[in-house]
């Protein structure tokens, strides 16, 4: 019998400018866009051979709705979106209208996986399918990745890049091989998602449950179908490589509410949970985390999935720049700093969560005490916003109290339609100035013309509600400089700061 003949991919043409991403969720293909559109030579190494039929997460937040839209993908997934308008902070329900926010919207994981493949793969984004990290070796001037193809007992081989990013999951496999040093809290919990058929005739209404011991949801998902979702404190998951079953579904069920449930079949199932897991740094060396591999924390209001498509919108513009050689010397290190903190509310938001749900019958008194202060608007507010809305601080420490309200926050939604919403300038993840004055002939405009290969001006005209005679936008859609009345100080600064040295 002739011996297997492993099947090795060719090597990276330019393994120097190279960027490994390991992952293939709508994390790592978020991040391999972005790459694409710098024209950086990207590999994203999936385990799973085939993206699913199903998704377990369903919810886009409205800021994450904004970075599809900025790079032109929004109307890929679909042109009539349900909102959401339920959220909750410890299973105590939310007003979103009343706090100002734009509602959640479903598009569905699997949808943003393919369209985001689809076009990763038109950029000439490398997708390997069934294949994954098992290996980490760093050196000074880049990192020898192995892969592992076909599972367990499958072939493996090296890759030299430049760069490598876990975006492989709350599990990751990148952060453990790498080293990187977390944080890890001791409560735990362990969930269950499930689709549920219903018997002809059947209907099923919204439901929740929360005890001492858990939660337990039900919710309409599609015609005939239900999501049904145990949650279980104080415990871990089952062997994640194993299949879910009905049983299991059911007897996580019965722990958490005490009653016997039948359904009448299983559609599908995913297993989740743990415990909360921060990276004290995003990046070690050649090695950066995203997503939940980054920042593992309770499953709330699907703040996991829509942090990570943040990390991957900041993260990709960096590495385009750094590996096509403009980057300014810090940049890269900018990363951590700015999304460290957003992980960490997440992490710390998702854990008070926990928490409170878990002291339920010793101490009442406290749900019930936030439970009135999410009648108050301007907390109600806050629990709402509170890791979906950002703001870098991209001001100095001395300046923070005359900080302009823009800075360092989202471009104004208006302003991603400016200059024709096909050949927007953020959709090619480039910088734009934005001249606001009503001749279209800002002093700053002049000053961003020496950027030109990097920063784009676009005539926007006044815009109702921004102060501002021009703003000077990232490739990521936050605001680095803002410009009243022509005056121009600091806009040489920042241009440099963001866009490196001019030509």
């Amino acid at each position: 019998m002739n011996a297997k003949t492993p099947i090795v991919p060719d090597p990276p043409v330019a393994p120097d400018r190279t960027v490994v991403i390991a992952g293939g969720g709508p994390t790592g293909m978020m991040l391999a866009h972005e790459l694409g559109l710098a024209g950086v030579p990207a590999i994203v190494l999936e385990r799973e051979e085939v993206i699913g039929d199903h998704s377990h997460n369903l919810g886009v937040h409205p800021r994450a709705v904004e970075a599809f839209a900025q790079r032109g993908l929004l109307s890929e997934f679909g042109d009539d979106f349900e909102s959401w308008p339920r959220l909750h902070f410890s299973m105590l329900w939310l007003d979103v209208p009343r706090s100002g926010d734009d509602f959640t919207v479903i598009i569905e994981q699997r949808l943003q996986q393919e369209v985001l493949t689809r076009r990763a793969a038109e950029l000439g984004v490398e997708v390997r399918r069934g294949h994954e990290v098992v290996g980490v070796e760093q050196r000074s001037d880049g990192v020898t990745v192995t892969v592992r193809s076909g599972g367990e007992g499958g072939d493996v081989y090296t890759i030299e890049c430049r760069y490598l990013v876990g975006a492989d999951g709350p599990l990751s496999t990148t952060r453990e091989v790498a080293g990187f040093d977390c944080e890890e809290s001791p409560l735990s919990y362990y969930g269950i998602f499930g689709d549920v058929k219903l018997p002809e005739g059947a209907e099923a209404g919204f439901v929740t449950d929360v005890n001492s011991r858990g939660i337990f949801c039900i919710w309409p998902f599609q015609e005939n179908v239900i999501r049904v979702m145990s949650i279980e404190f104080d415990a871990r998951p089952d062997d994640p490589s194993t299949p879910v079953t009905l049983e299991e579904l059911t007897s996580s069920i019965r722990r958490v509410t005490g009653e016997e449930m039948k359904f009448h079949e299983l559609r599908w199932a995913h297993r989740y949970g743990g415990t909360t897991l921060h990276a004290r740094d995003y990046r070690k060396g050649n090695v950066f985390l995203a997503g939940d591999a980054a920042h593992r924390h309770f499953v709330h209001a699907n703040h996991g999935h829509n942090t990570g498509i943040h990390d991957a919108v900041n993260l990709g513009w960096k590495l385009g720049a750094d590996l096509n050689g403009w980057a300014p010397r810090e940049l890269l290190d900018s990363y951590s700093a700015e999304r460290h903190p957003v992980g960490e509310r997440a992490c710390g938001h998702g854990q008070a969560q926990l928490e409170i749900m878990q002291s339920m019958e010793r101490s009442p008194g406290l749900r019930r005490l936030v439970g009135e202060l999410i009648e108050l608007d301007d907390a109600n507010r806050h629990f709402v916003t509170r890791v979906t809305n950002v703001r870098y601080p991209l001001w100095d420490a001395d300046a923070a109290d005359a900080a302009h309200p823009l800075l360092g926050g989202r471009v104004p939604g208006a302003l991603l339609e400016a200059g024709g919403q096909d050949t927007h300038p953020l959709h090619a993840a480039r910088g734009v100035l934005f001249d606001l004055t009503p001749g279209g002939d800002a002093p700053a405009a002049a000053i961003a013309a020496d950027w030109s290969e990097r920063v784009s001006v676009v005539p926007a005209g006044p815009v109702e509600g921004v102060d501002a005679t021009a703003l000077l936008v990232r490739p990521d859609g936050f605001v680095a400089w803002v410009g009243v009345d022509d005056v121009l100080d600091g806009l040489t600064e920042a241009l440099t700061k963001w866009f490196g040295l001019p030509g």
